[in-house]
C-alpha cells in the first residue's frame, strides 16, 4: 500500500539532510511533478527513469538534486501517479513546521467580516499556531451556524449539526423529557 506520508517525509528529511532550500526544492518537485502530468500515456518505471535522468539532469539545477532523485525514484517505483498527494503532504509537513494550521469553514450563509478574524484568533490561542489559513465556503444545507475542519478535527457549530444529534438522542432514547 502506497503511504504519501512516508513519501513526503523521506522527501523532506532529504532536503534537510542536504542543507537544501527546502522551498527550492519542493518548487521543482512540483514543476517535475507538473511535467509528468503533462505527459498524456508515459509509462513511468525502472527503464523509463534511467532514460528521464539525463534529460532532467540538463533542465534542473544541480542545487536541485534532491528534488530530482526523488522524482527519479517515485519514476522508478512506478509511483508518479501519486506525486501530486505527496506534495500536497510535503505542504502539510512544512506549513507544521512553521506552525501553520490549515482550516476549512463550511457557513450557511457568507459570515460578518469580523467571523474569520474571530474564528482565526481563537484557533491560533487554542493551538498555538503562529499563522491560520482559512478556506470559506458556503454550504447552504447548514441551515444556519457554521463547520471547521482542522485536520482530523471537525467542530459541528451548525444548526443542521445539532438537529442530527437531536434525532439520534431521541432515536437512542437518550433524548430530554420535553413535557
Amino acid at each position: 500500500m502506497f503511504s504519501r506520508k512516508s513519501w513526503a517525509e523521506a522527501f523532506v528529511n532529504s532536503v534537510v539532510k542536504t542543507g537544501g532550500d527546502v522551498d527550492d526544492a519542493l518548487n521543482t518537485l512540483t514543476a517535475l511533478a507538473s511535467w509528468a502530468a503533462s505527459q498524456q500515456g508515459a509509462s513511468f518505471g525502472s527503464a523509463s527513469a534511467e532514460k528521464l535522468e539525463p534529460l532532467i539532469r540538463k533542465a534542473i539545477p544541480a542545487a536541485q538534486e534532491t528534488a530530482m532523485r526523488f522524482f527519479l525514484l517515485m519514476a522508478k517505483k512506478n509511483k508518479i501517479r501519486h506525486i501530486n498527494a505527496v506534495i500536497g503532504e510535503i505542504k502539510n509537513i512544512f506549513d507544521r513546521k512553521r506552525g501553520i494550521i490549515k482550516v476549512s469553514v463550511e457557513y450557511a450563509f457568507p459570515p460578518e467580516k469580523e467571523f474569520e478574524s474571530h474564528i482565526s484568533e481563537a484557533i491560533k490561542k487554542r493551538t498555538g499556531a503562529s499563522a491560520v489559513e482559512l478556506a470559506g465556503l458556503v454550504n447552504p444545507e447548514l441551515i444556519g451556524g457554521y463547520r471547521l475542519r482542522l485536520g482530523d478535527e471537525i467542530i459541528d457549530a451548525s444548526v443542521r449539526g445539532q438537529l442530527r444529534k437531536m434525532e439520534t438522542c431521541f432515536a437512542a432514547g437518550d433524548g430530554v423529557n420535553l413535557w
